[in-house]
């Protein structure tokens, strides 16, 4: 059985950074609490526990005079008031692409345009980006949800940063269509970020060329399920796995040829767990006598 990496995955330079911002503060002593998970990896999150970097829900479980992280997935605006309000000092380890689509939304918030946000309302990035909307854009995740809605007579959609492309890109051209028809000015403004671009272009090469996808990342990352889905829509089998306790032998039955990606906020020793593990359940060849 062969076993083919993507060209492209695993840690972005956003995570990356993150990361080592609260590791470095957690390992010279000082507690860190993060607003939720600073990156969707249950196998960090374990190590950076391990080291003073608390995950918490919301600041009202912050200790008074605590240090706390935006994660890189950013929050809203108002967070910093928040947060001095209850004496609480503030690091901002939100990645660049997602802090330029939340100033995207406010600077089309302040044009006057009637803001929509491809994405998933419950994920945190989406929040953020709708407060930086001063709450007044609308998340959906199809043209389904749109039933009953009056757009102004400039509508904008942006995206959020994970988003899968393709359906993105369908959607868009749905949305322009219907709102031309209206007489509707319409700007459609690709918040997709490069590395999410490269991953999904990099899964459906791969998936491509082989029987079966692995696709390895935490289940609460949005970004490691678009590769599967992405996977999938190629034709391959393709299963998600967050531990090598999730790996199935029967996956890879009478196959020849596996191809491995992982999520944006996957380290590669985990990558290099899962393929160790996948080559585990190969049948030894039989010795010739």
């Amino acid at each position: 059985m062969e076993i083919v990496r993507a060209q492209a995955m695993g840690f972005c330079f956003g995570v990356r950074d993150a990361i080592k911002i609260v590791r470095e503060i957690g390992e010279e002593g000082t507690p860190v609490y993060t607003l939720g998970a600073i990156v969707h990896n249950p196998q960090i999150a374990e190590e950076l526990e391990a080291i003073n970097v608390h995950v918490v829900d919301g600041l009202d479980e912050v200790p008074e005079g605590a240090l706390v992280a935006v994660t890189a997935h950013g929050a809203p605006p108002d967070i910093q008031e928040a947060a001095e309000q209850r004496g609480l000092r503030l690091i901002d380890t939100t990645c660049p692409l997602v802090t330029r689509i939340q100033k995207t939304a406010a600077d089309l918030v302040q044009q006057r345009y009637s803001v929509l946000v491809y994405g998933d309302a419950s994920h945190k990035e989406v929040k953020g980006i709708v407060g930086w909307a001063n709450g007044k854009a609308k998340v959906i995740a199809s043209m389904a949800d749109l039933q009953g809605w009056e757009p102004t007579r400039r509508v904008a959609l942006i995206s959020q940063s994970t988003s899968n492309m393709e359906k993105f890109t369908a959607l868009a051209r749905d949305l322009v269509g219907a709102m031309v028809m209206r007489g509707v000015e319409v700007r459609v403004i690709n918040t997709i970020c490069r590395p999410t671009k490269d991953r999904q272009r990099a899964v459906r090469d791969l998936a491509r060329e082989v029987e079966v996808v692995i696709a390895v990342g935490g289940w609460a990352s949005a970004n490691t399920r678009k590769l599967v889905q992405a996977a999938k829509e190629e034709g391959a089998a393709a299963y998600q796995v967050e531990r090598l306790s999730e790996l199935q032998p029967e996956w890879f039955d009478g196959v020849t040829r596996v191809g491995i990606t992982a999520g944006a906020s996957t380290p590669d020793s985990v990558v290099d767990d899962v393929e160790a593990t996948i080559r585990s359940f190969q049948a030894p060849e039989p010795i010739a006598v």
